[in-house]
């Protein structure tokens, strides 16, 4: 087995509940290991390497979070590593969002307990939604209007279909879709449809 020695930064990391965080980075050597990866089964490729130190493996965060489609974000102003969703949920608005075929309105024949709400309108009416890849989890609270809708949920980044859902007039439903690694989400509207403000990330 080919191997490669690289000097690693290694961190003190303390488990606390799903935050680790990290003192002095003291600097120990470690080996490459040129392993091949079986996902449920199956061989499953990603380049990110194992990593022998001191007798114990190390894999890299981006392939541990694609495999185990759990989120992991580094905050290196706080020395934190922040593990699976966010306890604070965070308003799909307070982050970026486009719209095709759709805005916001503060008609109070939408709005109902809330000042705003995205309204689709027009044909095929889309929300584009930009997470960064900082939250494991989206929640959309959606409700078709005037007849029944299909909500169409896209990884934006790769076009791919993460979840399609049929919504009939007037029930208001909660989509949760694990969204891990993701930078934008396209929600995509087949008929007319209001999403409420209390949307969020996790």
């Amino acid at each position: 087995m080919k191997k490669k020695k690289i000097v690693l930064a290694m961190t003190a990391l303390l488990m606390l509940g799903g935050t680790a965080v990290y003192a002095a980075a003291p600097q120990i050597k470690g080996t490459i290991q040129n392993f091949k990866y079986v996902l449920n089964g199956k061989v499953w490729s990603h380049s990110g390497k194992p990593i022998l130190v001191n007798g114990q493996y190390y894999l890299p965060v981006s392939t541990v979070k694609e495999a185990t489609k759990t989120n992991i974000t580094i905050d290196k102003a706080k020395g934190t590593v922040h593990i699976g969703e966010k306890l604070k949920e965070t308003p799909i608005l307070n982050e970026q969002v486009k719209y095709y075929n759709t805005a916001l309105t503060r008609d109070d024949a939408y709005t109902g307990d809330f000042k705003e709400v995205i309204l689709t309108k027009g044909s095929l009416p889309s929300v584009y939604l930009f997470p960064q890849g900082k939250y494991q989890t989206l929640v959309l609270d959606i409700c078709a209007i005037e007849k029944d809708a299909t909500i169409v949920i896209k990884n934006k980044d790769t076009k791919e279909e993460l979840k399609s859902l049929f919504v009939s007039q007037d029930i208001t439903e909660q989509i949760e879709i694990n969204i891990t690694g993701m930078k934008q989400v396209e929600v995509e509207v087949q008929g007319k449809a209001v999403v409420y403000p209390s949307s969020h990330y996790k």
